[in-house]
């Protein structure tokens, strides 16, 4: 559908009836970007001391945990509050809950990938104003609100579920592409779709788009030049999957970066910064400055469900630098992955997922032997590693792999090497290709 009718005949007016004001709010998102850090900086301790002043009168728990930290009328210092875990909020979601919902809300469940599914409730202001950050951002990448978009992405199981995304996809004016079935006959189907649908611009998990590409390329197929460009999300994109994915579509990689809780918190813009969403969040991280933490956000407008120094479990580093866009949004240099991602040792060491990334990466720029890898650690002092090989592997190789995992990781964990058709996907659709079944 021509972008322009589908944005103001569906888009639109479907988003005004579930209460969310869109286009009344994007002028100032739009204005906001090109904002002073000074100016911005005013902006964030406002609507911080704004949405912990509404958590306290109109939430049970935060007027318990909160109201002590509150002293002399002051709470512009974010640090001095408690922090809210996952597990705190689900345990905690009805006196968290707001008194006042007003009369638009919508239920959300998000988290299913780490085993801890997470239920919260927003009003329709706070979807809007979600959406319009998003959308400036995807501005960035060259796109716009109803442009065509494949979406790389997860199916619902049940009927209506699906029935539901068939319609939502309908209205957002794009097609969906299942992350569950992947293989040579799925992927040239949604290669011969994709070129009917004539997209600008691709969208999904990392895992699933590098996959698609993997096939383009090996069969020799001509991407569509409807394309403007990618953008990537919900997993890790490490250098070596961005410049392949360029490298077969002929377009740029956007990153992006965001849960469900809280929505989109980081977008790459065209310079490559990844910027914050600083006038929809406050965002943290939980260690000193230039190192890397647990992102911490609180986010300004939930006032159904509020999230005030919610720990989110991932790990990112702020940036220091302005970026040459000009724009004053914060920026995050380096995102680290998932806390459920990290191996753990038996002496206690904390081994980063990109540790073990690098070295499967490693052995592919020498010599491509597999076409994906999973590592898994299954106990303390256990790690099995699930390849899926290509025509150049050999039994040699599987040595190799263990010796340079000894090496990097430790000898005190057992590596096993399995040698596999495909890869286990979350239900979600997301791939972990490094991922700790401890608790």
């Amino acid at each position: 559908m021509n972008s322009l009718l589908s944005k103001y005949l569906f888009y639109y007016p479907v988003t005004l009836a579930k209460g969310e004001l869109i286009a009344f709010y994007r002028k100032g998102y739009e204005k906001r970007q090109w904002w002073s850090s000074r100016e911005l900086a005013a902006y964030q301790d406002e609507h911080f001391e704004k949405i912990v002043k509404y958590a306290v009168e109109n939430s049970s728990y935060y007027r318990e945990h909160l109201s002590s930290s509150i002293t002399n009328g002051s709470i512009k210092a974010s640090s001095d509050f408690p922090t809210l875990s996952k597990a705190q909020l689900i345990n905690n979601l009805e006196s968290i809950r707001a008194n006042n919902t007003g009369l638009f809300s919508s239920a959300k469940t998000t988290g299913g990938s780490t085993g801890e599914p997470v239920k919260i409730f927003k009003n329709a202001s706070a979807l809007a104003r979600e959406r319009c950050a998003t959308w400036r951002s995807y501005e960035w990448a060259g796109v716009g609100v109803a442009d065509r978009q494949v979406r790389f992405w997860g199916v619902p199981h049940s009927r209506s579920g699906r029935l539901t995304a068939r319609v939502i996809d309908l209205i957002a004016n794009r097609k969906r592409i299942s992350a569950f079935s992947i293989n040579d006959e799925s992927l040239l189907r949604y290669y011969n779709e994709l070129c009917d649908f004539q997209p600008q611009y691709l969208y999904g998990y990392v895992s699933v788009i590098e996959e698609f590409a993997r096939f383009i390329q090996s069969k020799q197929l001509k991407p569509p030049t409807s394309l403007v460009s990618l953008i990537t999300t919900s997993e890790v994109l490490s250098d070596s999957s961005r410049m392949f994915i360029e490298n077969v579509f002929q377009r740029k990689v956007f990153n992006e970066y965001g849960c469900g809780e809280v929505g989109s918190i980081a977008h790459e813009c065209e310079h490559g910064s990844m910027h914050v969403m600083a006038d929809n969040l406050h965002v943290e991280i939980d260690a000193e400055p230039g190192q890397p933490g647990e992102i911490i956000v609180t986010d300004y407008f939930n006032h159904v469900t509020p999230l005030v120094r919610y720990r989110l479990g991932d790990f990112a580093t702020l940036g220091d630098d302005a970026c040459r866009c000009g724009r004053g949004l914060p920026t995050i240099s380096k995102i680290h992955g998932r806390a459920y991602d990290i191996i753990r040792s038996p002496n206690g060491t904390r081994i980063h997922p990109e540790a073990l990334i690098y070295i499967f990466e490693g052995i592919q720029q020498k010599m491509p032997v597999f076409k994906q890898f999973q590592a898994i650690q299954t106990d303390i002092d256990a790690i099995s590693v699930n390849i899926v090989p290509n025509l150049s592997w050999d039994d040699s190789f599987d040595a190799a792999l263990k010796g340079q995992l000894i090496e990097a990781i430790g000898a005190e964990f057992k590596f096993e090497v399995n040698l596999v058709e495909s890869l286990s996907r979350e239900r979600s659709g997301k791939m972990r290709v490094v991922k700790s079944m401890l608790d």
